[in-house]
C-alpha cells in the first residue's frame, strides 16, 4: 500500500469521479483507476463501484475511508519530521481542537506561541473530543485541546483548565431568571461541555417527570447563539464565548436561582509513549502557560 494509492483512493471518495479526481491529481484516468484497482486487490475488497455516471463508495469504502485519511496524515507528518531534523529547522506539530476551544482559547495562545517561536509550524486540525484520542494514538496530531478529563493508559493529561458557563437565551421575552425545572421543561440547547456539565444535565433531567424531552443535541457554539439569537430556547455556553452578544443585548445571561452551574472543563491531551518532538514539546509548555490565563477572562 503506497501513499499515492491512498492519494487516488480519497480524491475518487471526495469527488465521486475517477474523471474528477484523476483531473485533481493531474493524471490519466487509467493511471488513476490502476492505483485503486491495486489497493482494492491488496485489502481483497472493491472500494467503489459505478453509480450512473460517477462512482459510489461500497460499504468496504466507506469502512476505510477515514483509516486512508489518517494513513495518509501519519506519513506525511514522519516525513516532515525527518525533514525537519535533517535540516535542522524549527519543526512542525500537529494540534486538534474543538471548534469552540479553538476559537475562543486556542486562537489567541497560538498568538502568543508564534510570537515566541516564530520558525516552528503550527498545524490545526478540528475535531470533536471523541475523536481525538484516536488522532493522537496514530500520531496524526501530538496535542489535543478537548471539553473534560480523559481517562486512558496511553494517554496523559498536561494540563487541565476550567472556564465559566453560563445560562443564556435570546433578549426577548425572558425575565433574567431562570431555574432548574424550567431548565428540564424548556427547550434546551445541548453541547458538550465535560463530565460534569453532562452529570448536571442529568440531574435536572431526573428531576421533572418530562425532563429532557424538548432539549437538542446541537454544536458547535457558533450555531447554538444564532439559534438562541432567533428565539429557540435556552443553553448553557461558556461565559468567554458570549461576551460580544452581551454587550450588544442580543443575548441575555439567566441567573439559575436553585443551583450552581458547573464549569467547563477542559483538557490539554498528548500520547504516554510518543516519538520526540521538541515543536510539541515547546507548544505543551506554551499552551500550558497560556491558557491558564485565557481562561480566567
Amino acid at each position: 500500500m503506497t501513499d499515492d494509492q491512498l492519494i487516488a483512493f480519497l480524491a475518487v471518495a471526495r469527488y465521486r469521479s475517477l474523471s474528477r479526481a484523476a483531473a485533481e491529481l493531474d493524471l490519466g484516468q487509467p493511471t488513476v483507476s490502476d492505483r485503486l484497482r491495486v489497493l482494492e486487490r491488496e485489502l481483497g475488497a472493491a472500494l467503489v463501484r459505478r453509480q450512473g455516471r460517477g462512482v459510489a463508495l461500497t460499504p468496504e469504502g466507506e469502512a476505510f475511508l477515514s483509516y486512508a485519511q489518517r494513513a495518509l496524515d501519519v506519513l506525511r507528518q514522519g516525513k516532515e519530521n525527518v525533514r525537519a531534523a535533517h535540516t535542522g529547522s524549527g519543526g512542525r506539530v500537529s494540534i486538534a481542537v474543538t471548534v469552540t476551544a479553538g476559537a475562543y482559547l486556542f486562537a489567541p495562545a497560538l498568538v502568543a506561541f508564534q510570537r515566541e517561536q516564530p520558525d516552528i509550524e503550527v498545524q490545526v486540525r478540528s475535531a470533536h473530543s471523541w475523536e481525538s484520542p484516536g488522532l493522537l494514538l496514530d500520531d496524526v496530531v501530538q496535542l489535543a485541546l478537548i471539553s473534560g478529563p480523559i481517562v486512558h493508559p496511553q494517554l496523559e493529561t498536561v494540563r487541565t483548565f476550567r472556564s465559566k458557563l453560563i445560562c443564556v437565551a435570546g433578549s426577548n421575552d425572558r425575565a433574567g431568571v431562570i431555574t432548574r425545572s424550567d431548565l428540564a421543561a424548556d427547550r434546551l440547547l445541548v453541547s458538550y461541555w465535560g463530565p460534569a456539565y453532562q452529570s448536571f444535565l442529568e440531574e435536572i433531567k431526573a428531576s421533572a417527570p418530562d425532563g429532557g424531552k424538548n432539549w437538542i443535541e446541537l454544536s458547535p457554539v457558533e450555531l447554538v447563539k444564532g439559534l438562541l439569537i432567533a428565539g429557540v430556547g435556552v443553553s448553557i455556553i461558556p461565559a468567554i464565548s458570549a461576551h460580544l452578544e452581551l454587550e450588544a443585548q442580543t443575548l441575555i445571561e439567566l441567573t439559575l436561582t436553585d443551583a450552581a452551574l458547573p464549569d467547563w472543563h477542559i483538557a490539554l491531551i498528548r500520547r504516554r509513549h510518543r516519538p520526540a518532538n521538541p515543536a510539541a514539546d515547546l507548544l505543551a509548555e506554551s499552551l500550558a502557560r497560556t491558557l491558564e490565563t485565557v481562561t480566567r477572562l
